[in-house]
């Protein structure tokens, strides 16, 4: 074998022994398209016959992502050990999410892995086909909002570059210059003032980035807290103007789920079981589990979910109230879904639309102000050329 194979390497076999010791591993993580072409290859080579260990020891070996393929490893010795896949995938719950390990376990319990065609000879999707549309579904909506930000984030930074480069290179020239002319132009005025500002700037400019990265940082910190994502959980879904896009998003991906978890099989218990503990949203994530208690008290499935939070009131209760009605909430769950998904393309593109005359209305107040300072004192210098040497400041 080869000196760079993971196996006759002795810190890679330390690191796996400790993995091995551990029952839950949270330091694995993996980006959206390595676990999208994960659950590809599965889905691709159990198609062929292969089984699943041996699917395991194959993708192993052909991922080029050193640790995942570490993770796959332990996944292929828990296997061996008696686990089921659905169980090995828990060690890794960064990688695996309850809704991921809740479909594979729906597959192990009904075999119904890959599509196959039903006894009318139709082709029906298998719970790995299932859940390659739904990553697909959500890296698809969580990169479009992503997206969205790109923009104005741009324009943002071109405009703080901007002002560095007007403070740190034209504000000091400008200053000889007027310095030159008359000194009592650089003092007491519109054209003083921004003087004075450029300088604060380039004197002080380690202060400001330290000011700046010292809040930037207690933004950041509260927001991964308890109480920043209770925050955020709950006025994403009420900001005016991106609300309906936070909504929009959440419930499609709820939807979507639903769908796909109730195609699999799954009860509503399990179901509202696996939305809880795997939607981001804080506030919507206890709401489910508080309509599985009212599931539990003998209360209809949209019922209950319309009880439990406002956001299932409303199109989202219509629609679940007449899929439960005519027993089709698979795919009449993934459909609305995906208008939702749309929707929230739409709110993007209304909101960017809003936002960058507002962007470009702040660039023009600073470049009217920079116009009205400068214009002024341009006016001042001429105007005490002709005044006997003795300028008007503005």
């Amino acid at each position: 074998m080869s000196e760079n194979n993971p196996e006759n390497n002795p810190f890679k076999q330390m690191k796996r022994s400790e993995a091995k010791r551990s029952s839950v591993d949270t330091s694995l993580a993996v980006k959206d398209e390595e676990l999208l072409t994960f659950t590809e290859s599965c889905r691709d080579l159990y198609e062929t016959g292969v089984p699943i260990n041996e699917i395991m020891r194959q993708l192993q070996r052909a991922i080029p992502n050193k640790n995942f393929s570490m993770g796959i490893g332990l996944l292929v010795d828990d296997l061996e050990n008696g686990k089921l896949l659905s169980e090995a995938m828990g060690r890794f719950p960064k990688v695996f999410g309850d809704d991921y390990r809740s479909l594979i376990r729906a597959a192990e319990k009904s075999g119904k892995w890959t599509r196959k065609r039903d006894r009318y000879g139709e082709m029906k999707e298998g719970i790995l086909d299932m859940l390659i549309n739904y990553l697909k579904r959500r890296k698809g909506a969580r990169e479009r909002v992503k997206a969205g930000l790109i923009y104005p984030s741009f324009i943002i930074g071109a405009l703080l570059v901007a002002v560095a480069f007007f403070a740190f290179l034209i504000l000091p020239t400008l200053k000889d210059l007027f310095s030159s002319i008359n000194p009592n132009l650089v003092k007491g005025s519109i054209t003083g003032t921004l003087f004075t500002s450029g300088e604060f700037v380039r004197e002080y400019w380690w202060l400001i980035l330290i000011t700046v990265g010292g809040v930037s940082g207690f933004i950041y910190n509260y927001f991964k807290s308890d109480a920043g994502k209770k925050f955020w959980a709950h006025y994403q879904l009420r900001a005016r103007g991106v609300a309906p896009i936070f909504v929009n998003m959440n419930m499609g991906e709820i939807m979507w789920l639903m769908g796909t978890l109730f195609s699999a099989g799954l009860t509503p218990q399990e179901v509202l079981e696996i939305l809880a503990s795997s939607t981001t949203n804080q506030e919507i994530s206890k709401a489910l589990e508080l309509a599985k208690e009212y599931l539990y008290q003998g209360i209809p499935f949209c019922d209950a979910l319309k009880k439990a939070h406002w956001t299932f009131d409303g199109q989202v209760y219509m629609v679940i109230s007449s899929a439960q009605k005519s027993g089709t909430l698979g795919s009449t769950l993934q459909n609305y879904a995906s208008q939702l998904f749309e929707k929230v393309d739409q709110g993007i593109d209304k909101f960017l639309k809003m936002l960058e005359p507002a962007i470009l209305i702040v660039a023009g107040i600073f470049v009217g102000i920079l116009v009205i300072g400068f214009y002024g004192g341009l006016s001042g210098a001429v105007a005490g050329i002709g005044n006997n040497g003795m300028p008007v400041t503005y």
